[in-house]
């Protein structure tokens, strides 16, 4: 191969970057869904939802996302869908 042909283009460049650019985000927001793994992970998402109405953060669908983004598992506690972690 002659050295002219090992040269990306500019296309090809910014497609480098670009891709580069969308790892690192990866990983910045992989570390940062760590940190919501837990109780408190779930409290927070909960009250995101409420501040929305106070239906919808009531709703099977919103804690079942939350619980699962937590790291738990929903159940019937009491008659109320709730969130159990392992």
């Amino acid at each position: 191969m002659t050295e002219e042909n090992r040269k990306l283009g500019t296309g090809q460049k910014v497609l480098f970057y670009v891709l580069i650019a969308l790892l690192v985000l990866m990983i910045v927001f992989s570390f940062q869904s760590l940190e919501n793994r837990n109780k408190e992970g779930f409290d927070k998402c909960i009250a995101w939802k409420c501040e929305v109405s106070e239906s919808f953060c009531s709703k099977q669908r919103e804690i079942n996302n939350c619980c699962l983004g937590a790291g738990g598992v929903t159940a019937m506690q009491d008659g109320k869908l709730t969130c159990v972690f392992p």
